[in-house]
């Protein structure tokens, strides 16, 4: 699991696929990156594409994102249900919780701790997942549940 945003797109450190992303839909843009990310990786361990165990997801801009999926659980499951209204204002302004981001200044995280100035990632994003329950995330978030998916393919074959 990597974030896009930061993804270098050119020069020594560039990730494969990322300089061709970018006038894709965020859809698009994680999947390509995702490929071309999968292929490297079987090219330099010697093994067909399809045949390679590693399985990479892009998230499109952070974790935080996908708190989003359900701004009421996310508030209850911090224990400040408060803030249900104020997070829910949040999210009808995007297609999908994964596309929650407008600048460095405006990153799911950084809507958080406006709201939440202690918030922390580890403690209250743990515990939030868990409220929101991870049906409700992957009914938001195509990309994030396409790649459980191909998780769950891989590992039940």
């Amino acid at each position: 699991m990597v974030d896009y945003y930061a993804l270098p797109k050119d020069g020594d450190h560039a990730w494969p696929g990322r300089d061709a992303a970018p006038n894709l839909s965020s859809q698009e843009k994680g999947r390509l990156v995702e490929e071309a990310i999968s292929a490297d990786i079987a090219e330099r361990m010697g093994v067909a594409p399809e045949a390679s165990r590693f399985i990479p997801y892009v998230m499109m801009h952070e974790f935080e994102a996908l708190l989003f999926s359900d701004c009421q659980a996310f508030a209850d499951g911090i224990g400040l249900p408060e803030l249900g209204p104020q997070l829910s204002v949040i999210r009808p302004a995007f297609l999908s919780p994964e596309d929650i981001n407008d600048s460095p200044l405006t990153a799911p995280s950084k809507r958080v701790t406006a709201l939440i100035p202690n918030y922390q990632k580890p403690l209250f994003g743990n515990v939030a997942a868990h409220s929101i329950g991870l049906e409700s995330i992957r009914a938001e978030c195509a990309n994030f549940s396409d790649w459980l998916t191909r998780l769950e393919q891989r590992v039940f074959l």
